[in-house]
């Protein structure tokens, strides 16, 4: 029969210099809740309790915090109205909800966000605001159409030589 094994030996136990950051598994606060019947349910209790989720609110950008946020956003739909009310008395914008969009796309302008969304509001308000410049594809169907005509126009050699070659 084999002889058994000598235990391995061990390095001694050091000092700890933080005490408080391991703690041993027997002494752990969870692990010694989770040995009782009040104790495991008072780990349910907790674990099913809803959380409030942390961090900054939906809509705020980054970089921002509600607080701040809050007199920028006020400051930009002030601005949004007088601009807006410019605009409308300018271009004869009659229509409420057309106003409202575009109270709502200069505010947007005017906050700070992501660049994107800035942009996609510029466009909407200069679509409003502006005509769009004519197309060149016009001018060149002008062009093409000109060119037809010239060559169905008819020269009096052309008329000439026709009146030779009658068959």
């Amino acid at each position: 029969m084999p002889v058994p094994l000598k235990p391995r030996k061990k390095a001694p136990k050091k000092e700890l210099t933080h005490p408080n950051r391991a703690t041993p598994k027997e002494n752990n606060y969870f692990t010694n809740l989770m040995k009782t019947e009040e104790g495991r349910a008072l780990r349910k209790q907790w674990s099913t309790k809803k959380r409030k989720n942390g961090g900054r609110p939906q809509g705020t950008p980054d970089g921002y915090t509600l607080e701040m946020i809050t007199p920028i956003r006020k400051q930009a739909k002030a601005d949004a109205e007088r601009i807006v009310a410019i605009m409308a008395k300018e271009n004869e914008i009659d229509d409420v909800y057309a106003i409202e969009a575009l109270k709502a796309a200069v505010e947007i302008m005017r906050e700070p966000g992501q660049n994107r969304d800035r942009l996609t509001a510029a466009r909407m308000v200069l679509d409003f605001t502006k005509t769009k410049p004519a197309a060149k594809s016009e001018v060149t169907i002008g062009k093409a159409e000109a060119f037809l005509e010239s060559l169905l126009v008819v020269t009096p050699e052309d008329e000439q030589a026709e009146d030779g070659q009658e068959t």
